[in-house]
């Protein structure tokens, strides 16, 4: 399974950087650990350094025309969208690979 994280701007993806630290995005960096070491494929994606995947992407391209860049993130599974404007869960990302 291949799954690509379409991350907002962000300073790091880690969560660990400023003043305090952003849940969120700790659990984000953990789950992106344990699919990988389940064999999976994972990148995450900035778009001030990975622009073209933003736009190779015909889902993630189309979706962010319509509703604007407020649609971060964007979570695809195999090339199509499993979440927009938040991050699945491990449960959501299984359940994916199941179907």
């Amino acid at each position: 399974m291949r799954i690509d994280f379409f991350d907002p701007e962000m300073c790091c993806s880690t969560g660990v950087c400023g003043t305090s630290p952003d849940r969120e995005l700790i659990r984000v960096g953990e789950l992106v650990e344990k699919l990988k070491g389940q064999g999976h494929t994972v990148e995450r994606h900035m778009m001030s350094s990975d622009t073209s995947a933003f736009t190779s992407n015909r889902h993630v391209y189309e979706t962010m025309l319509k509703e604007g860049m407020s649609v971060l993130p964007i979570v695809t599974v195999d090339g199509g969208i499993l979440t927009k404007g938040r991050y699945p869960n491990m449960d959501e990302l299984l359940a994916t690979k199941e179907s």
